[in-house]
């Protein structure tokens, strides 16, 4: 479904209508043809999907003041959407979208909406990729993270340097410990989801921290870096 803002005839616009794709970059708006969208039945898909029907079956277990304080919670903190206007999710929806980030990072549910602030962010974030000897890893500061926090690492593999939008193929390849120190380990992170990589291959890596206690994730930073092999 596209979203747009009204102009004249239309001032921005976001999504699909019919087989045209609307979209924007740094050289502005842009359409493109679209192709048929097909059914994913991966497993990263299908877990997606569990999620969801899960948490929604959940939320009718919730009591009448909880689904209050939900609701009351996302009309006081609206999100942003693509086209950087500001909404505000119902009630349900709030409790999906915090519980399903939570999940996904193999985290406990939480039934209440959040009464703390969003977890601090990282300041600085670099990324090694070492298919020898070397370190596969991310170093990241401030160092350790906070107790209930968790470092959440999305990356991509490419095959080109020159392919420069990477947002629709970032994939979530692992989570952290709690308070976690940098430097990270992330080779069995890549190599779990992507498989064996190659030298000369592009991996960006893109890392925020989300709070177990709440859901809540502070914006995330992205670095990328070329596959090596420093084997002698």
């Amino acid at each position: 479904m596209a979203k747009f803002l009204p102009g004249p005839t239309v001032g921005r616009i976001s999504g699909r209508i019919g087989a045209s794709i609307f979209s924007h970059n740094k050289g502005g708006p842009y359409i493109r043809n679209g192709t048929k969208p097909t059914i994913s039945t991966t497993e990263h898909a299908q877990a997606a999907k569990s999620r969801l029907a899960g948490l929604s079956a959940s939320w009718e277990d919730e009591s009448a003041a909880d689904r209050l304080a939900w609701k009351v919670w996302a009309e006081t903190n609206p999100i942003t959407d693509r086209l950087g206007q500001s909404i505000n999710l119902t009630g349900h929806q709030a409790y999906i979208s915090l519980n399903s980030r939570l999940l996904a990072s193999s985290l406990s549910t939480i039934t209440a909406p959040p009464v703390d602030a969003d977890p601090p962010p990282l300041y600085t974030l670099s990324v090694a990729v070492d298919i020898g000897p070397g370190d596969t890893e991310i170093v990241f500061t401030p160092s350790p993270i906070g107790a209930s926090d968790h470092v959440v690492v999305r990356a991509c593999v490419l095959d080109s340097p020159a392919i420069n939008h990477v947002a629709n193929m970032l994939r979530l390849v692992g989570t952290s410990d709690a308070e976690q120190e940098s430097p990270l380990d992330i080779e069995s992170m890549l190599t779990g989801r992507f498989g064996s990589l190659a030298v000369g291959q592009v991996v960006v890596v893109q890392v925020h921290v989300i709070r177990a206690t709440t859901g809540l994730v502070s914006p995330p930073l992205r670095a990328q870096t070329t596959v090596v092999d420093t084997t002698a």
